[in-house]
């Protein structure tokens, strides 16, 4: 028997072995993200919901015709290049007359057709000096002279066009390239912009913008329904040489709307306790608690995160308990459900039926495992363990996502906005200076909406620092990136 036991042993060890390795294939194969979990297998079937949602059937796609491509997806070969580039014809030099001889008549050939292709090419950078002389007029009795104004893209003072002004930024906020790598590039083009330059710059530009970064701020608070999330930066401590501290960037964003970005020297949850003082309406937030006694609020709806839920979970089960997957497939099956309400385009009332038959009874039988299992659980504090008492410790923030229409049951577009900041620290490491701290803000806010729109940053900068002098305050609203948008919409429809 003493053979036979050995073997068991060693094929258990194999085993172990084999699953430690299959575990590890898996996560190279679908990715390092923590709430990212393993392909469903094949043959343990698919739930379809389908039904559930008692949504309208899609609309059946045409027969393809015989001997169409079976490939899926776009057609193979490349793209053709963006038709709203502008075109420069390049006509070739025919060959030389001496090969333009046929060499079996001995006749000269003619021209049969032409040919073109296209190719993207590029125009290196060019920068240039704008002399701009006017006329000054002055009086025989020498009274104040009379001259016609600079025009307003320029800054005279520091001898910039807003045109470079606007790249800076556009480098900085929206491609993360710090000053001293933009100032090595500008060197290459002959032009000297040392650090300290460029600083003067953004916090000139910056003052000229902050009616805009104001007018963000009010039509973000004007919506009833926000969603809020910090994010922790370095910010150059002035107590030591060379030590940094921690700092914050809160953010608030509207459901489908805009975004702004607030600078804190310190993580505590004072700052949006001040700034949504006077906010009613729906707040949904991540499962921290540094927001100032926000949520508790009696006019504030507070709404809690089920993607933070799902990663506790991920966790759990990463970590080899099998027990976390039954919590992983409800909470699945609750974000799938939400998929289909915005495929099908459900509207409010619908939707809320649809969550109050389907979801609710889901969450509360989870609700229900979770406490059966947290009063029997033992005195370690298990990744699984951890899942549970988070989930426990939000029930009614949890719950809430469901009760109201339009909704979402995540934060994640608050967590979106903040992806590129978190991205960008990488090349800048830290705010140099606790004044710099609010025109991050400011600067961040203004591009994220850019990139929210689908505008050009540089572009839009570059208007609006020409403009924002000369703009009326109460047409504010007309330079924020959401009424630009709109406008240059509203040019582009109009027929000439």
């Amino acid at each position: 028997m003493a053979p036979v036991a050995q073997r068991i042993e060693e094929l258990e060890a194999e085993n172990k072995r084999l699953a430690l390795r299959v575990k590890a294939l898996e996560k190279e194969l679908y990715g390092s993200r923590s709430d990212r979990r393993p392909a469903p297998d094949p043959r343990q079937g698919t739930f379809s919901e389908i039904d559930e949602a008692r949504a309208p059937e899609p609309v059946t796609a045409a027969p393809k015709r015989a001997g169409a491509s079976k490939a899926k997806g776009l057609p193979r070969g490349p793209k053709p290049l963006n038709p709203d580039l502008p075109r420069h014809q390049e006509f070739i030099p025919d060959p030389d007359i001496n090969a333009l001889i046929c060499p079996a008549s001995g006749r000269p050939m003619k021209p049969g057709f032409t040919e073109s292709v296209e190719v993207l090419a590029r125009k290196p950078a060019e920068y240039y000096v704008r002399v701009l002389i006017r006329r000054v007029f002055v009086s025989p009795l020498g009274e104040a002279p009379v001259y016609s104004p600079w025009p307003s893209d320029v800054m005279p003072r520091s001898r910039i066009d807003v045109s470079v002004v606007a790249s800076i930024l556009s480098s900085r906020f929206a491609d993360h390239q710090p000053y001293h790598r933009q100032s090595k590039q500008l060197e290459r083009h002959g032009v000297s912009l040392p650090v300290n330059t460029q600083c003067s710059l953004v916090a000139l530009a910056c003052e000229k913008l902050q009616p805009v970064y104001q007018a963000v701020i009010t039509d973000t608070l004007n919506h009833t329904y926000l969603m809020m999330d910090p994010t922790p930066v370095r910010l150059k401590s002035e107590h030591k040489s060379g030590s940094t501290k921690q700092a914050t960037i809160w953010t608030y964003r509207a459901l489908d709307g805009p975004v702004f970005f607030e600078f804190a020297e310190n993580k505590k949850g004072s700052t949006p306790a001040q700034t949504l003082n006077t906010y009613q309406g729906i707040l949904q937030t991540d499962g921290a608690s540094n927001f100032g006694g926000l949520p508790a609020r009696e006019a504030v709806t507070h709404l809690g995160c089920w993607a933070h839920v799902r990663r506790y979970f991920v966790k759990a089960e990463e970590s080899g308990d099998t027990r976390a997957t039954p919590y992983l497939e409800t909470i699945d099956r609750l974000f799938r459900r939400e998929r289909l309400i915005k495929r099908f385009g459900l509207n409010a009332e619908q939707t809320r039926e649809l969550r109050r038959r389907y979801s609710l009874p889901a969450v509360d039988a989870l609700y229900a495992k979770a406490l059966d299992f947290a009063q029997n659980q033992t005195l370690l504090k298990t990744p699984l363990v951890k899942a549970i008492n988070y989930t426990l410790a939000r029930t009614q923030t949890l719950r809430e996502c469901f009760l109201h229409a339009p909704s979402r049951i995540d934060n994640n577009l608050a967590e979106n906005a903040l992806r590129p900041i978190k991205l960008g620290a990488k090349n800048w490491l830290f705010i140099g200076h606790e004044n710099a701290g609010p025109r991050t803000a400011i600067m961040f806010t203004l591009v994220e909406n850019c990139r929210i729109l689908g505008l050009n940053p540089e572009e839009y900068l570059a208007n609006i620092l020409a403009r924002v002098d000369e703009h009326p305050n109460k047409r504010i609203q007309e330079l924020t990136p959401h009424g630009w948008a709109n406008a240059k919409a509203a040019q582009a429809a109009t027929p000439l």
